[in-house]
């Protein structure tokens, strides 16, 4: 998926990132029309602007749940467990 990204230096390209994540990875997985609808609007949580660009953006109103800033590997592997 790096190949598609790094063709967009100046944005990300969250139109790219839903469509090889619900259509290409999952899409030939989840065959029901309504699924594939609500796993794309679910997609859109995660893949947007604000997830990118505003370091208070949360998945949810819990506030539990929030993209890590950008480190290295083990800052990820910090912020998964």
């Amino acid at each position: 998926m790096n190949i598609f990204i790094d063709e967009y230096p100046e944005a990300v390209p969250l139109d790219a990132l839903n469509y090889l994540t619900g259509e290409c990875n999952y899409g030939g997985r989840v065959t029901d029309t309504h699924d594939r609808r609500l796993m794309a609007v679910i997609l859109k949580v995660f893949y947007n602007h604000g997830t990118y660009s505003d370091p208070d953006y949360k998945y949810s109103p819990s506030g539990i749940y929030y993209p890590p800033a950008h480190t290295d590997y083990d800052g990820y592997i910090s912020y998964i467990k």
